[in-house]
């Protein structure tokens, strides 16, 4: 029900719909239960959501991309459960990457070469995405944390975060070293465990970072007022606001002084100072109703449009992804690299899910593709050869720890677009048919449909 949940809330993707009616069914089959996986029911939601626009578009005779952008939510528009956008930031990545990228040179290209060439045919198509973050579970909102200094300077950092190769560690040491003003090599991350830390809400929903960075943050500023206190002491009882901490140098109105980090550390412990601290923390502003099902159940949300552009193999059903161009909403990234990096892996689990990772049950329930030689999963020769992500600038989110985005799920959502960039190169190459909704779009099934009747044509009747 979580996961379905989600799904609803998700339903409008990230488009200005007045008038929303939503229903969900839990559904009992004979195949084997399925956990979520990056999204939780939203990549579900906008798969839907972007369908009923490119079908709206095709009636209309217009193209998708302008439905796309009228609809798109700005600030003060209202989500389907009573939420206000704030800083909404979908038209300000949209027209960046239409700026950046020419979505109009883009369609032109595509036109050219499908009028001119008969056994490949290219598409293109633009995805902009909208992800609540936050669990829909408000309880879990919360985490913990405990931190050392030890008298050699030295900084050690416990939380509910498990690290899985996400590096939501290495966040919370970068979190730690910018609090308390010193090179991020004094920082040592634990791995999480419940004797330190109790009572951990899972490391999901894109939550890792914000939640234990937060509780981290917390304990840090505890620990740090008490050093600034001691350090006000040493500078000849200077005003303690006029203490600061930067490049493991106490700095006095922003000059920095003889004092360092390691004589600082050491001085508090002989004057018997606390160096260590917990720190909670509990997302603010939290507040929906399921009974009515209306009020604030996300902290904020992400933004972002990527544009992909796909060639198809008419002869042999074979897709080639040419190029991803990304604008991501990131807020004030802690880590760069971490955040491309989790884009680029987003996005290649997205492609797979749309295009190869298919699942074959027979009749009675079982598994038919059960092994990595019958199940396709996408590598690094699978990615398009061009990837461009770019990062909007000045695009600060005080809902987050040091103005940051979470950045895990919402990038998935962007290889929504191969998918309907394969439509449009199929609709290309055969006009004649209208490809349904069905996926993921393997080289399978779209060689199929390349080579299935007209279904556009009409029976000739004799007299």
């Amino acid at each position: 029900t979580c996961i379905l949940e989600r799904t609803l809330f998700h339903s409008t993707n990230t488009y200005r719909v007045p008038n929303v009616k939503a229903t969900a069914y839990s559904c009992r089959t004979n195949i084997t239960p399925f956990t979520a996986f990056r999204g939780f029911g939203g990549p579900q939601a906008m798969f839907v959501m972007e369908a009923a626009l490119e079908r709206a578009a095709g009636v209309m005779n217009r193209p998708v991309h302008e439905l796309q952008r009228l609809n798109l939510l700005s600030d003060g528009d209202i989500f389907p459960y009573g939420m206000k956008a704030e800083d909404c930031r979908a038209e300000r990545c949209w027209d960046h990457t239409d700026e950046s990228f020419g979505f109009a040179k883009l369609r032109r290209s595509v036109n050219e070469h499908n009028a001119s060439h008969a056994a490949t045919k290219r598409g293109m198509a633009v995805m902009p995405i909208c992800f609540g973050i936050s669990f829909t579970n408000t309880a879990l909102n919360q985490a913990r944390s405990l931190v050392h200094v030890y008298h050699d300077g030295s900084i050690n950092v416990s939380t509910g975060a498990v690290e899985m190769g996400q590096g939501v560690n290495r966040k919370i040491r970068k979190i730690v070293a910018h609090t308390l003003g010193v090179n991020e090599r004094r920082v040592r991350l634990d791995t999480s465990n419940t004797s330190r830390v109790a009572n951990t809400s899972p490391t999901a929903a894109s939550t890792g970072s914000d939640l234990n960075g937060a509780a981290a943050r917390i304990a840090c500023l505890q620990i740090l007022e008490r050093l600034r206190r001691v350090a006000a002491e040493r500078l000849d009882d200077a005003n303690v606001d006029d203490v600061t901490i930067a490049d493991d140098t106490v700095q006095l109105r922003g000059s920095a002084t003889l004092l360092g980090w390691e004589e600082l550390v050491q001085a508090a412990y002989w004057s018997r100072t606390d160096l260590s601290a917990h720190g909670h923390y509990a997302t603010p502003f939290l507040d929906f109703d399921k009974e009515s099902e209306t009020g604030n159940p996300f902290a904020y949300h992400v933004y972002g449009t990527a544009v992909t552009e796909v060639t198809l193999d008419c002869l042999r059903g074979t897709t080639t992804i040419d190029a991803v161009r990304i604008v991501h909403d990131g807020g004030r990234s802690i880590d760069l690299l971490t955040d491309r990096g989790q884009v680029e892996g987003a996005l290649a689990q997205g492609l797979g899910w749309m295009l190869l990772e298919e699942l074959v049950w027979n009749d009675a329930g079982r598994l038919i593709n059960d092994t990595a030689s019958k199940y396709k999963v996408p590598d690094i020769g699978f990615m398009p050869d061009q990837l461009d992500i770019r990062f909007l600038e000045d695009a600060d989110n005080p809902k987050a720890v040091l103005n940051s985005k979470a950045v895990g799920e919402p990038p998935f959502m962007y290889g929504i677009g191969v998918y309907f960039a394969l439509r449009d190169a199929l609709k290309a190459a055969r006009p004649d048919r209208d490809p349904d909704h069905t996926t993921p779009l393997t080289p399978e099934h779209t060689l199929m449909w390349l080579a299935g009747p007209d279904t556009n044509a009409t029976e000739e009747t004799t007299e």
